[in-house]
């Protein structure tokens, strides 16, 4: 009986520690869980970026190998996008799905934008978008980020 308790025991201890090694941001059933609101808040400082059009911090939080893809076909790198910053007046996030594994978040969302893009008005209704986060130290740097929010 002692060497069935020790038994036990040892099993539980062993199970607890497999339990808090690693993190997961997903629950067993794929719903995203804390990583949404990381996700939400990188996704948010994207846009803030280009709304109040803070070429200092889009400089720092796009990584040096940073695309955009729109939905027109356009690709445009870090120092184009810099350089010919949307005219985003307004937005509306919602909708986010986060999945997080080691340092790489994927992030998928709605999008509800007043946006013109090189004189072109995009419609405000909800379009996908879908943006890849990766951390350095402590710090999340945006990779990529593509839109499907189709010009009027």
């Amino acid at each position: 009986m002692k060497n069935r308790a020790a038994s036990i025991t040892a099993v539980l201890i062993a199970a607890a520690a497999i339990a808090g090694c690693g993190s997961s941001s997903f629950a067993s059933d794929d719903s995203a869980t804390e990583a949404n609101a990381e996700g939400t808040k990188l996704v948010t400082r994207l846009f803030e970026d280009v709304k109040t059009r803070n070429a200092d911090d889009l400089e720092k939080f796009l990584t040096p190998n940073w695309l955009l893809q729109r939905a027109d076909g356009q690709t445009l790198t870090k120092g184009e996008f810099i350089e010919g910053l949307p005219d985003l007046m307004s937005y509306e996030i919602e909708n986010v799905k986060a999945l997080q594994y080691e340092d790489s978040m994927a992030v998928s969302f709605v999008a509800t934008t007043d946006l013109v893009v090189d004189g072109t008005k995009y419609p405000g209704t909800p379009a996908n978008y879908l943006s890849s986060f990766v951390k350095v130290g402590d710090e999340w740097y945006i990779l990529s980020h593509a839109n499907f929010n189709k010009p009027k």
